[in-house]
């Protein structure tokens, strides 16, 4: 482990301070992973604001490839000349294409593992890919491949074998599933699934030339039963119910045009699109087909809400092409996007008035009530249009995250279009929500962007990569966004390029001394912010693999990142880690900012994900991520290249002081500032370094978990915390630190176990070699100790057993302030069960110490439980700390009982012996409080005698001056004196109880501590520290209190014979003290005539 490693363990404060990072750095990895809901963009009726993307400069949408179909099929493609149609099924990573009865597959990346269908002889009019209903066919078939020809609907199993090896290609292999039945001469168009396994599709007639009418069709089949496969038939949902009871001839026409059907499977909705633009709202619960709303005039509505904008439109550009579902992640109350031939793009909610001022926030349910238009997008204007000019149509458009690509058809081929909400920073006011949604919006500003193509597109759509960030929010090294449009004969994928890929063309053309490209610079930082710049900055400086490129990226993040400043009393500072602990409050610079930013968004793709998942049958958890795929790994490479970044750059987060040379000449305000934002740099390359190393204990966890080493502890019936286990909960919850050390000691557990005979392979060792910064030194002494005494357990020999369990006290100690409380109580446990009670002793001792080291619990003490907080909460540990090892006293104590049952104990040789040396090592501690406390402890457990033998510089002033209870202070220092043959104190003592008022001691009693006091001062004449005067006045004093004390004995006797009820009370109440005048006592002649006899004689 290395130096730099150790100088950064966290201590216990800057624990605290870790998690309260990751507690705020919590916040704006929530909202980097978010996307803006779109009725916080939808102001007003219609919008048309776009502007210019700032990729004008490169287009914003590049073509990366232009594949043509691979040769086999272009050769078919030659031969058959016959109406085709082609797609793109994403899912399995293929395009398809159909020649008459001939179906063809093959990837689209590689133009390989071509699968071809050619076991019927209609031709195919649709195609499509949908998830099975879960037990009705082998597990094999991931998907079912719909074929649809005018006599048949086909269902092939679909299964995907995926690479194994670098460099293969997945394999898919067509399964025929026996599930084919009549298409009744209905001509399929299209095909769509629910994730549940439901499937929909829309035809119309064989030989209808107008292409207008069109109904919707669920292929229905069930579970096999025992008798029988699957069933299967084909429903027309869309016409009359009674001609399903109903011969051919009879049956009744229908008016049915459905155009096209899309699925929302998140909300449970089916929408269908007619020719006439009017859409239908089906809610398709479990088993149910139940219609909501059939919405007819989308047009006219539409036209009413543009009228207030100049643009001169034209009805036919309101005719709808196609449906998009908008997914819950991008709204929670628009439902649906509809895409005209014009361009325009139509927003619907499922529910009336939502956006109202004052609509609810919550309350609404996912199931529609009605079909609302909310908003109507204009699409871009275009430039150098005659008016006379026919306006191209949108015939195919895909939609996704904020993206609508769209192909427009021109005179000879078809062009690109695609709007994206813009990055660009807006400014935006602040509204705060009751409950209700804000009146203050995000303005809808969106990017435009368009390019030609050399053929007419089919189909468009978007390859997986796994990313589903925002555009601001992705990495340099994250995969762009890749689109594909697919036509007869050729496939060209499109990448759109993000912010960050615009700011890395910027700077690899950035030559200083160009004004030009300089300015470039300052425009993009001034058009995207100073934080979110830096965040790019950092992002190309960790990804990119051109050193000219990283040096300019890390100048220009130094040179344009900005200065801290002083927030104004009524402004909010944009910090993404909100407010300084400062009275006048921090505005942080561009570059805290932007390492915030590019910090939450390199942990946002795993800060929430579970390390482990339940099983398939739910009896144990299993690791959530192989060895293979792992997104834990490929974001801790990236956590290394920024830490390198901050280990070159050292100024920018090392701890600064006032004396620092760079702030010399700032002035004091100033100087706060920059000092301020110093520290909470530092603080995040601090929490920068947990990350690292709580990812490479996840893995840590997973090689343990895989050699079955936790399932011990997950296994159990009780709820575990190993369920809820993620890099949040390790760096934002004390729970989750608490629960990572119980999962090391587990893992010391099974270790110890398997690996006893070599011990240097250990757990502990182990993790400083892997995460040496995530556990604390403290951490680390505990684990090792754990380890010794689980090696303990494993020894037969006694010298060894007691070899480790004195190293792993060793050990103990050096963390003693640093083990929780459940850890401290069952090591006690454990000490005491191996017969190690010294161990508990010297163990809590040194906790006592380290938790107090001032002394101030002894201040409290002293005063009578008076003192501030901190010292009561001392005091209160240093008690706790202390009743450990009262209860190992007690423990060994217990051991000297004749019939003792030893149980399970390490058997102990003479336990006198073993007993004496316990108390030994309590009494040698120079802790003075525990000392007191130790004493308070021998009284409580009636074993005054033993303390008598004690003999320590504490006991003294115990007793003279912490005691409170005099009768019990003095009748415990004369023995003690006596013990110690200090004579003369112990007449003192004796003396001082004989005359000290009391109910607690008789006249007797009072007569034989004068007699004992007497002895005492004549054995004393041979102690030559005590002046013969001072005996004799001592002597003196005794025998006056003894004339005293016999007199007031026979007032008592003869007032308790007298049989009078007051003067047995008067004689009760001489045992209360003695009285040195004998003239006191004339009262008690006055009050009982008896006494006067005695009196008359003396």
């Amino acid at each position: 482990m290395s130096s730099n490693a150790s100088n950064n363990k966290p201590t216990i404060a800057e624990l605290h301070k870790i998690l309260a990072t990751g507690k705020s750095l919590d916040q704006t990895i929530t909202k980097e992973l978010g996307y803006p809901d779109l009725t916080d963009l939808f102001s007003t009726g219609a919008s048309d604001v776009y502007t210019t993307s700032f990729a004008s400069l490169k287009q914003e949408l590049v073509s990366i490839t232009d594949k043509q179909f691979p040769e086999q099929i272009k050769s078919k493609i030659d031969e058959t000349r016959c109406r085709s149609f082609v797609g793109i099924l994403k899912e399995i990573k293929r395009a398809w294409i159909s020649l008459d009865h001939y179906l063809y597959l093959w990837d689209y990346n590689t133009g390989g593992d071509i699968c071809e269908y050619v076991d019927q002889d209609q031709p195919i009019t649709a195609v499509g890919l949908v998830k099975p209903k879960p037990g009705v066919f082998n597990p094999k078939i991931d998907y079912l491949l719909i074929v649809a020809t005018a006599l048949q609907i086909i269902p092939l199993g679909i299964s995907v074998s995926e690479p194994t090896q670098l460099g293969e290609q997945s394999v898919v292999n067509l399964i025929a599933v026996n599930l084919a039945i009549p298409s009744d001469d209905i001509s399929m168009r299209s095909v769509v699934g629910t994730t549940d396994g439901r499937i929909f599709m829309v035809g119309n007639p064989t030989g209808d030339e107008t292409n207008n009418t069109g109904h919707l069709y669920e292929l229905v089949y069930n579970v096999p039963t025992k008798w029988t496969g699957p069933l299967c038939q084909l429903v027309c949902r869309t016409e009359n119910i009674l001609n399903r009871f109903l011969p051919t001839p009879l049956k009744m026409k229908s008016d049915s045009r459905v155009k096209s059907v899309v699925i929302d499977s998140e909300r449970k909705v089916l929408y269908i699109l007619n020719f006439d633009s009017s859409i239908e709202v089906v809610y398709i619960g479990t088993h149910e087909y139940t219609p909501v709303i059939k919405y007819k005039s989308v047009i006219e509505h539409a036209q009413n809400m543009c009228r207030q904008h100049q643009r001169v439109c034209d009805p036919e550009e309101f005719l709808i092409s196609s449906l998009h579902i908008i997914p819950k992640k991008e709204s929670q109350k628009i439902y649906l996007m509809a895409m005209t031939t014009g361009g325009f793009r139509l927003y619907f909610s499922g529910h009336a008035n939502v956006l109202r001022m004052y609509a609810p926030v919550s309350g609404t349910t996912d199931r529609p009530s009605t079909l609302e238009l909310v908003h109507v997008r204009f699409p871009p204007a275009e430039a150098n249009l005659h008016p006379d000019e026919p306006k191209a149509s949108y015939h195919t458009t895909y939609y996704s995250r904020g993206t609508c690509i769209s192909a427009k058809a021109n005179k000879e081929f078809d062009s690109v279009h695609i709007t994206a909400l813009a990055s660009v920073q807006q400014e935006q006011s602040s509204a705060i929500s009751f409950g209700y949604t804000n009146i203050n919006r995000m303005p809808f500003i969106e990017t435009a962007a368009s390019t030609d193509t050399k053929f007419r597109i089919a189909a468009i759509d978007e390859i997986m990569t796994g990313n589903e960030l925002r555009e601001l929010a992705q990495q340099l090294s994250d995969p762009q966004r890749t689109f594909v449009a697919v036509s007869i004969g050729s496939i060209c994928a499109y990448h759109k390029k993000r912010p960050v890929d615009i700011l890395e063309r910027l700077i690899a053309n950035y030559r200083p001394s160009n004004e030009s490209q300089r300015k470039e610079i300052m425009t993009f930082f001034d058009e995207f912010g100073k934080a979110e710049t830096c965040a790019m900055c950092l992002s190309i400086i960790c990804d990119s693999g051109d050193k000219q490129t990283i040096d300019t990226a890390t100048y220009l993040f130094f040179e344009y990142g900005g200065v801290p400043a002083a927030s104004k009393a009524n402004q909010a500072p944009n910090n993404y880690l909100a407010h300084a602990d400062t009275m006048s409050g921090v505005t942080y610079s561009g570059k805290h900012d932007g390492f915030v930013l590019f910090l939450a968004r390199l942990l946002g793709p795993i800060w929430t994900t579970k390390l482990f998942v339940p099983s398939k049958d739910g009896k144990i958890y299993v690791n959530s991520c192989s060895k293979e795929d792992n997104p834990f790994i490929t974001v801790r490479r990236k956590l290394l290249r920024l830490k390198t970044f901050m280990d070159a750059h050292k100024g920018f987060h090392d701890p600064a002081t006032i004396s620092d040379p760079r702030f010399q000449t700032l002035d004091s305000k100033i100087l706060a500032l920059y000092l301020d934002e110093q520290r909470s740099v530092h603080e995040l390359y601090l929490f920068l370094l947990q990350c690292i190393d709580s990812i490479e204990f996840s893995v840590f966890l997973w090689d343990a978990n895989t050699r079955n080493t936790l399932q011990r502890y997950i296994s159990v019936d009780t709820p575990s915390l190993l369920k809820d286990l993620d890099i949040k909960m390790m760096l934002t919850m004390q729970e989750g630190r608490d629960f990572c050390h119980e999962l090391v000691i587990t893992a010391v557990d099974e270790v110890t176990v398997k690996n006893a005979a070599a011990f240097n392979e250990t757990v502990s060792t182990d993790l400083q070699q892997r995460c040496p910064v995530f556990f604390s030194r403290g951490d680390f002494f505990f684990f090792r100790g754990v380890e010794y005494i689980r090696r303990a357990l494993h020894e037969d020999s006694e010298n060894e057993k007691r070899f480790f369990l004195q190293q792993s006290l060793s050990q103990f100690q050096q963390a003693s302030d640093q083990i929780s409380e459940a850890h401290i109580s069952s090591i006690c446990s454990f000490y005491q069960a191996q017969s190690f009670h010294v161990g508990v002793v010297e163990l809590m001792l040194d906790r006592a110490q380290k938790l107090d080291p001032q002394q101030q619990a002894l201040a409290v003490f002293e005063s009578g439980g008076q003192g501030d907080e901190a010292s009561k909460a001392l005091y209160d540990a240093r008690t706790k700390t202390y009743n450990y090892i009262f209860l190992a006293l007690k423990d060994a104590r217990s051991l000297l009982q004749p019939k003792i049952d030893m149980g399970r104990r390490v058997p102990i040789a003479d336990k006198a012996v073993y007993v004496k040396q316990v108390f030994e090592s309590a009494l040698q501690n120079k802790d003075p409080l525990f000392h007191y406390k130790l004493y308070y402890w021998y009284i409580n457990e009636n074993m005054t005698d033993e303390l008598l033998a004690v003999d320590t510089e504490f006991l003294v002033p115990f007793f003279s001056k912490v005691v409170q209870d005099e009768y019990i202070s003095l009748n415990f220092l004369w023995q003690y004196y006596r013990g110690k043959t200090q004579f003369y104190k112990s007449a003192i003592c004796l003396t001082r109880l004989a005359e000290m008022p009391s109910d607690q001691i008789t006249l007797e009693a009072r007569m034989k501590y004068l007699a004992y006091a007497r002895v005492n001062c004549r054995c004393g004449e041979k102690e030559t520290d005590i002046s013969n005067y001072t005996r004799v006045q001592l002597a003196e004093r005794i025998d006056t209190r003894m004339n005293a004390c016999r007199l007031q004995i026979r007032i008592q006797n003869i007032l308790k014979n007298s049989g009078n009820i007051d003067a047995i009370a008067a004689a009760k109440e001489l045992d209360y003290q003695l009285f040195d005048d004998e003239r006191k006592l004339y009262s008690y002649a006055e009050r009982f005539p008896q006494l006067q006899d005695l009196f008359k004689s003396i």
